[in-house]
């Protein structure tokens, strides 16, 4: 049995429902149910006691509020609390990057908010199929902070050309993803928050079916009022390069830029998209048991230790 699992978001103030998602087995929960987990919060809110988790032999719950304005609820079976705690912080960080952190913080109208936020449903989606650890077509790590990487021969010839298509559209946050996985990046992108990373490439990997895309997006951490545009071409098969920019150049500019700094790549590309499922190159043998892989590279100027992770690399 597929485990089921819940997830609601209400106006801290009046309680009004923004949007509820769910996953798995058993039916949507019915209003009275979500105004009655919303109502127990309130009135402990209204005594300074703080709910934050309740669980039973089955379920467990969890509550976030957040910014003083809006309350996330998540209920699911066969979740830790700390694994719920983590998908409401995702999924409010998913609520920044589509909204904004200033229309959160002061909603001018709940129903003009609830409709906003309907551009984040497949990242909330993608986030609660995250908790079914048994899924083997899902991907866990996407609560974890890691972000899905893959390893190709041709990386450093990517690498070049990411780095010229790059400068030429004047942003320094790039990166090239084979089946939503990053197979190159520049230094910028790679310092970006792990959410922010992982969001990124969950919205890049939502639609592969349009060959050029220009999305408005805040970045929780870095950006969460002012909007970056995320801009996505298609160059072969599951294989897009993305940039982050301001409000220049045009999407028709970015596409010739795209057509000029990638033009006799497609041979390259192709052998890239090879090395999926596996993750790395053909040529590397490792044990049968061996289910993933995590590359940790430490940044000394900043002293930092980025980790990054690939797993259920076998069919």
């Amino acid at each position: 049995m597929q485990m089921a699992a819940h997830i609601m978001c209400l106006t801290a103030a009046g309680g009004l429902p923004l949007f509820t998602r769910r996953k798995g087995d058993g039916e949507a929960l019915p209003f009275s149910v979500v105004a009655s987990l919303n109502g127990v919060h309130m009135f402990g809110k209204s005594q300074n006691v703080i709910l934050k988790s309740t669980a039973t032999q089955d379920m467990t719950a969890v509550w976030k509020n957040v910014e003083d304005s809006v309350t996330l609820i998540a209920i699911a079976s066969g979740a830790s609390e700390s694994l719920l705690n983590r998908l409401l912080k995702s999924a409010f960080n998913a609520m920044v990057l589509t909204v904004g952190i200033n229309e959160l913080r002061s909603p001018r109208n709940a129903d003009r908010l609830k409709r906003e936020l309907r551009v984040c449903y497949p990242l909330l989606d993608r986030l609660l199929e995250c908790l079914d650890g048994n899924d083997r077509t899902t991907n866990r790590t996407d609560l974890l902070g890691l972000v899905e990487v893959i390893m190709c021969p041709e990386n450093h010839l990517l690498q070049s050309c990411l780095e010229a298509y790059a400068e030429c559209l004047d942003s320094l946050y790039g990166c090239v993803m084979v089946h939503g996985r990053v197979a190159v990046a520049t230094e910028s992108w790679w310092c970006l928050d792990a959410e922010e990373k992982k969001l990124l490439a969950l919205l890049v990997d939502h639609d592969t079916t349009t060959t050029a895309r220009d999305i408005p997006v805040f970045l929780p951490c870095k950006s969460p009022a002012v909007p970056f545009r995320l801009v996505t071409v298609s160059l072969v098969g599951h294989v897009e390069v993305s940039v982050l920019c301001g409000p220049s150049p045009p999407l028709s500019e970015v596409e010739r830029v795209a057509t000029q700094c990638w033009r006799g790549t497609t041979d390259i590309l192709r052998s890239a998209e090879q090395c999926y499922p596996r993750n790395f190159p053909p040529s590397i043998q490792l044990d049968n048991g061996v289910m993933g892989y995590v590359i940790s590279v430490l940044i000394t100027d900043e002293e930092d230790l980025k980790i990054y992770l690939s797993h259920k690399a076998f069919k």
